[in-house]
This record gives C-alpha cells, sequence and structure tokens, in this order.
C-alpha cells in the first residue's frame, strides 16, 4: 500500500485520474441503476432526501469531468510555459482533497446518504480551489518572467474559476434547497467551464498533436477564435440565465458556426492514427451540439438533446481521446488508440445518440436506461486499465 501511495503522487495525473477513473465508474453505474427504478420498475436503491434526478448533472459536471480535467492541467500548464513539471508538494493537497470529495460523493450516492453528498460536494469544492491556486501560480511565474501570456493557460484559468463558482453554487443548493442555484449552477458548469476546457484544450492540442503525425498538416490555430469562442459562450450564459431564448439562440449560431470551421479546419487530409482521429471525431459534436441548441432556442421542441450532445458526445469524446493519450505519454506506452480506448470512444457515440433519441421520444424510459448502461459498460474496461497503470512505475523506468 506505501508503494501504491507513494507512485500516485509520482506525477500530477495519476492520483487526479485514479480518482475520475473510479468516481466514473461508480456514478455511470449509479445512474442506469436510478432510471431503472423510475422508469421500469426495478427495486429502488438507497435514498435521502436529495432527488437523484437532480444530482446526475453535477456529479459529472463539477466532480467528475473536473477530476481528469485537473489531473491533466496540472499536468500540462507548465510545460505550456515552458516550465518545470509541478511537485507532489505542489500539486498532492489539490489531488488529495478532489479524490476524497469524489470517493465520499459517490458513496453517498450508492447508501443515499445526503450528509455524505454535502460533505463530498464541500471537500471537493476545497480542492479546486487548492488546484486552481496551484495553477494560478504557473501563469503569475509566466508573466513575472517577461515571456508572453499563454492564452491557453488564461483561458483554461478562467474557465476554472467560472466552474468553482458554479459548484459553489451546487454546494448552496444542497445546504438550502433553493433550485435557482442548482440551475444556475448547471448553466455555468457546462456553459462557462466544460464546455471552454474542451474547446479551448482542442484548440491547443488538436492542431499540434495532428501538425506532428500527418504529412504536410498546416496547423490553424488563431488566438481570435479563443476570443470569439469565449465571447460567444458568455453571451449563451447570459442568455440561458435570463431565460432569453433568442440571446441563447444567437450565441449558439455562433458557436456552431465557429466549431464547425474548426472540425473543417482541422480534419486531416491524409492517412492520420486513431487518437487524432478520436480527437477530430469528438470535435465535430461541438458544431452538431450548438446547432441542436440554437435550433431548440428558436422553438423546435428538442428537450435534453442539445445538452447531451455536447456534455456526452463532445465532452466525453474528447475526454476519450485526452485521458488515453495522456496515460500512454506518460506512462511509456505508444501514442495509440488500444482496443479497450476504441471499446470506450464508440461506447460514447451509441451513448450520446441513443440519449439524444430518448429526448426527441419525450424522455423515453426505456431507452434512457439502455443509453446509461451502454455508457457505463463500454467505459468500465477501460478505465479499469487506465486505473491499473496509474498504480504502477512508468514502463520505460523514467521518473513521473
Amino acid at each position: 500500500m506505501a508503494w501504491r501511495a507513494s507512485i500516485l503522487l509520482a506525477a500530477p495525473h495519476r492520483l487526479a485520474f485514479l480518482s475520475g477513473s473510479l468516481g466514473l465508474v461508480a456514478a455511470a453505474f449509479w445512474w442506469p441503476v436510478r432510471l431503472g427504478a423510475l422508469h421500469l420498475g426495478w427495486a429502488e436503491p438507497a435514498s435521502g432526501n436529495l432527488p437523484a434526478a437532480l444530482l446526475h448533472a453535477p456529479v459529472l459536471l463539477v466532480q467528475v469531468y473536473p477530476a481528469f480535467i485537473f489531473g491533466f492541467l496540472l499536468t500540462v500548464f507548465p510545460r505550456w510555459m515552458g516550465q518545470p513539471d509541478l511537485t507532489a508538494r505542489q500539486f498532492g493537497p489539490a489531488s488529495g482533497a478532489i479524490a476524497a470529495g469524489l470517493a465520499v460523493t459517490v458513496i453517498g450516492l450508492w447508501t443515499g446518504t445526503d450528509a455524505m453528498i454535502r460533505i463530498g460536494f464541500l471537500t471537493f469544492a476545497a480542492g479546486w480551489a487548492l488546484g486552481l491556486v496551484a495553477l494560478a501560480a504557473v501563469v503569475w511565474d509566466n508573466s513575472r518572467s517577461g515571456k508572453p501570456p499563454c492564452w491557453h493557460a488564461v483561458s483554461a484559468l478562467a474557465a476554472l474559476t467560472i466552474g468553482l463558482g458554479a459548484l459553489l453554487m451546487v454546494c448552496a443548493f444542497l445546504l438550502g434547497g433553493d433550485p435557482r442555484l442548482l440551475r444556475w449552477g448547471n448553466v455555468l458548469g457546462l456553459n462557462g467551464f466544460i464546455l471552454p476546457v474542451f474547446l479551448t484544450v482542442a484548440h491547443r492540442m488538436v492542431p499540434f498533436f495532428a501538425g506532428n503525425v500527418v504529412q504536410g498538416y498546416q496547423r490553424w490555430r488563431p488566438d481570435w477564435l479563443l476570443a470569439a469562442l469565449w465571447a460567444l459562450l458568455v453571451l449563451r450564459i447570459a442568455g440561458e440565465l435570463t431565460l432569453l431564448p433568442a440571446l441563447s439562440g444567437l450565441a449558439a449560431t455562433g458557436l456552431a458556426a465557429c466549431t464547425g470551421v474548426m472540425a473543417w479546419k482541422w480534419w486531416p487530409r491524409g492517412p492520420a492514427p486513431g487518437l487524432l482521429q478520436v480527437l477530430i471525431w469528438g470535435v465535430v459534436w461541438a458544431p452538431l451540439g450548438f446547432a441542436l441548441a440554437a435550433l431548440a432556442a428558436f422553438g423546435l421542441p428538442l428537450g435534453l438533446a442539445p445538452t447531451h450532445a455536447l456534455a456526452l458526445g463532445f465532452a466525453a469524446s474528447l475526454l476519450v481521446g485526452m485521458v488515453t493519450r495522456v496515460t500512454h505519454g506518460h506512462s511509456g506506452r505508444p501514442l495509440a488508440m488500444v482496443p479497450l480506448a476504441w471499446l470506450a470512444f464508440v461506447a460514447v457515440q451509441l451513448a450520446a445518440g441513443l440519449r439524444i433519441v430518448a429526448a426527441l421520444k419525450g424522455e423515453l424510459g426505456w431507452l434512457l436506461v439502455i443509453a446509461a448502461f451502454a455508457f457505463a459498460a463500454g467505459l468500465l474496461p477501460w478505465l479499469v486499465r487506465n486505473a491499473l497503470i496509474y498504480m504502477r512505475p512508468r514502463r520505460d523506468g523514467r521518473p513521473g
């Protein structure tokens, strides 16, 4: 056990990715069990006073996804700015609190213990704040060195700050019960945190990676595009929070156009490895999701289809690609999609497609259960394999 504990602090991604992997498994299987009880008459799991339907979104948006996001950003932030890797003293407190918070939350979900869910969210918020401070210090050191600003880091840091605000709103809802706080937290969690983080990372990672593996590839990632995405996301947040569909629809239209251009410009015009293809296919979900959001804002009855195209199709697809790349690259393995990673990616596509169809069919219960189980079962083998990697030394004998 001592060896495993020490290896989890050997690199910034290990403990955060491990907690994210285990948390995603627990949350992913908890949800179809809940849906089965609600729609298909299955035995009711242990329940508290907090409705399961209201916990599903915030657990994913401001706990499970962020565990992976912090593991990724704590790893790449110094490298983006040419600084030494963060030490265990710098990332350890944040990673530890994030892992503890997520673990307590999922135990609370499965046991129906409201107090544990509240403690889990509050503990995770403390870890988030510690991680934000560690990342902000890297950006501050870069600015003091006189180097040009790293706009990808600034963008990600802004999204993390908004995300912490979203998480605190969810915590306030859990403690006080005001449903407006939950809605605001979900709106900010998706549009001010999840989407800008993944769009920012894709803006940096996809052209860079493609330029290294596709012959004759022209890298395209102008800084103005990041600014345009942020302006449109802020406009969409304003429309969602003030309940102005026209404003939200206008922003979604612009985002669909921007991300559509991104997918077209980034598409490799030649043979490309599977890991790049997964990232590109994941990006394609963004214009589709924003287009659906625009249609919904202008009156088409699409239910939660746009939300799941973005939060599941787009975000989870990129998550599979990015986590696979970091897991392999930082364990001495080839940068390639192994069969279990392909299984996870296909499961995300299937689950997202089924979830969208279910939304278009008026939230058809049995289809919701199938979509949720497809997501959980398809990701399970990949997540278990990754978890074992995080608890083992690098294959090549290098530190980290």
